[in-house]
């Protein structure tokens, strides 16, 4: 294995730079700017997450350039727009910066970074729907797809030793006395909506289509189960799945929706007894996982030398060797690489991650035309606020709903 691996190594250096990568031994230091989740803050854990993440690639990368060291920076999502204007205007600008797919595109429109070079290497190595997400309208590719994290269920195997796999069975694992935690974010709850078979209307809503009563009657059943799953004595609403996070973390919470970008330390913090699964389904559609794509974009402030390891590293990251390694350590993310096939009968781990990641794409049209992170849904997430601590009604709420969708199209 170890031999295979070595060799499998010395293949990717000869493909990336076309001689040995290992003969160069001028010091190159890679400023890493990386956001770190939403809904978190930086903190220890979020540093050691972070750290144990990139690790992961930079000690494979470093096997074929020794001579190249990271240094990695953490910023609050909502930060580093001004951070970056900030750092540009000094000539300071890190050389990668790490975030999701929709902030990479922001970014190039701000001219915060520069496009990735189209490449053989980065079309066939990267998922065609993947590369459709960081292209700009005008061809520019705002970055290189990196891992995706899938939407799931996280759990404490000591309180539920079977985790619910429809919405019902949610219910009656609440019911029984586990404490379950559901956020009250759109784009982190709107799973629920695929699993009750609403999310074709909300997207048609979306397009600025017309719904027939039956759309709309499904649009309410939908925000009808949130409302009366808050009542439920143990289901309570939160801000964010940050807070589910840290709150399963500290076993005050024992099933959660969850992404699993936050693995590392749900393991850490709950070892032999953290558990993972799908998300449940409903009696008549799948669960609709809404994933977290990680993206590479090019720094501007680089230097030659710089800007070179920076897009051998972006190369270097889509290889399939080093995406199935990359899966296989981390235990946490789906490759980008279409040709990379996941071994899902080794590890129920990865047979969940994948099973979300299919739950996904049945529904992933419907997904795309929904706004996710922006001001319309947080529009939504204000809506659904009220609705769930019982100060308004499913019937209201839904045209309110479908206006907000409207002014999406």
């Amino acid at each position: 294995m170890k031999l295979r691996f070595s060799v499998g190594l010395l293949l990717v250096a000869l493909v990336l730079s076309g001689c040995s990568a290992l003969s160069n031994n001028t010091p190159v230091m890679l400023y890493l700017a990386m956001v770190i989740g939403k809904d978190d803050r930086i903190s220890s854990d979020t540093q050691k997450d972070a750290r144990q993440r990139v690790d992961l690639i930079v000690s494979s990368f470093q096997k074929l350039y020794p001579n190249v060291q990271v240094q990695l920076a953490l910023y609050q999502r909502s930060q580093l727009i001004s951070e970056l204007r900030r750092r540009n205007a000094a000539d300071l600008g890190p050389d990668l910066v790490l975030t999701d797919a929709q902030q990479a595109k922001d970014l190039l429109r701000e001219g915060l970074t520069d496009p990735l070079p189209q490449t053989e290497r980065n079309r066939v190595q990267t998922d065609p729907g993947l590369l459709k997400q960081v292209r700009l309208n005008d061809g520019r590719l705002a970055g290189q797809p990196l891992v995706m994290f899938p939407q799931i269920a996280c759990f404490n195997t000591q309180v539920i030793q079977k985790p619910p796999k429809t919405l019902n069975e949610l219910l009656e694992v609440g019911a029984a006395g586990a404490r379950v935690g559901l956020p009250a974010n759109m784009d982190e709850v709107l799973w629920t909506a695929g699993s009750l078979n609403a999310l074709p209307a909300l997207a048609a809503a979306s397009r600025n289509q017309d719904l027939s009563a039956e759309d709309r009657d499904r649009i309410t059943g939908w925000l009808t189960w949130l409302q009366q799953a808050s009542n439920q004595r143990n289901i309570t609403f939160f801000e964010n799945q940050g807070q589910l996070t840290t709150l399963l973390g500290k076993r005050e919470l024992d099933w959660i929706s969850c992404t699993s970008d936050m693995l590392f330390r749900l393991r850490d913090q709950l070892g032999d007894d953290f558990g993972i699964a799908p998300l449940p389904n409903g009696p008549e559609a799948p669960a609709a996982p809404v994933h977290l794509l990680r993206v590479l974009a090019l720094g501007r402030d680089s230097s030659s030398s710089q800007r070179s390891m920076a897009i051998a590293l972006s190369d270097f990251v889509t290889n399939p060797l080093v995406q199935r390694n990359l899966s296989l350590l981390s235990m946490s993310f789906v490759p980008v690489n279409p040709d990379v096939m996941i071994p899902t009968k080794s590890s129920k781990t990865l047979a969940a991650l994948e099973q979300a990641l299919e739950s996904s794409q049945v529904q992933i049209d419907n997904l795309s035309v929904i706004d996710q992170d922006g001001p319309l849904s947080r529009r939504m997430t204000n809506l659904l606020i009220p609705l769930v601590f019982g100060v308004s009604q499913p019937n209201t709420n839904t045209d309110e709903l479908i206006q907000i969708l409207n002014q999406g199209s």
